[in-house]
């Protein structure tokens, strides 16, 4: 994985990997940045076939936003026409997006949909009277609203969008499932190599 690059990894029914940074970074050192972002699955889809997908900076569109305000990177869903390469398994939308400070945008999300703005770098004022820094996460509710951001210093966000899915959630470790004997049945299989290894 390079500058730019998401592994788009759905677990399903179980899949074992491990994240390293290459032997010349190792040997040289410096920074990485890196981000992880869990998405649930519905319960049918649970225990199905794991994928995994490799999409490439280069194959990730990019739209010039209106006055200069920055960019968007579509990674899943759509944007004013581009549509990112991540297949879902629900309706989700995944942008990164820079700003440049003072130029303000406005981004619509559909209604009944959730939305948050997780601020990377910089910081931006949203709604004309919130603000958010980096390592900030703000959250909003399935209202369906049109939400203002504007860019108090050059900034990189994470903006976040989907289907809620209307169902219990059962989280232990990397396991997540609806109810507590899954997790049970789902650590089993992890021990007994059902995973992968």
């Amino acid at each position: 994985i390079r500058t730019g690059d998401v592994q788009w990894m759905t677990a399903a029914s179980g899949i074992v990997h491990e994240e390293k940074h290459e032997k010349e970074f190792a040997r040289r050192g410096g920074t990485l940045e890196a981000v992880q972002l869990w998405v649930n699955l519905p319960r049918a889809m649970k225990m199905g076939p794991p994928r995994y997908q490799t999409l490439l900076n280069g194959d990730i569109p990019v739209v010039s936003l209106e006055h200069g305000a920055g960019s968007l990177r579509v990674i899943a869903g759509e944007f004013q026409g581009p549509k990112g390469p991540a297949m879902t398994a629900t309706p989700i939308q995944l942008y990164d997006l820079k700003l440049k400070a003072g130029r303000p945008i406005k981004l619509s999300f559909r209604s009944e949909w959730h939305a948050s703005l997780c601020i990377l770098h910089g910081q931006v004022m949203f709604n004309e009277n919130q603000t958010a820094q980096a390592a900030e996460l703000a959250v909003f509710g399935a209202t369906g609203e049109q939400i203002s951001i504007e860019a108090q210093q050059d900034a990189t966000i994470l903006v976040m969008s989907g289907e809620p899915i209307p169902e219990p959630i059962a989280r232990y470790g990397p396991f997540v499932m609806n109810t507590q004997a899954e997790l049970v049945e789902a650590m089993k299989d992890y021990q007994a190599g059902k995973m992968g290894h």
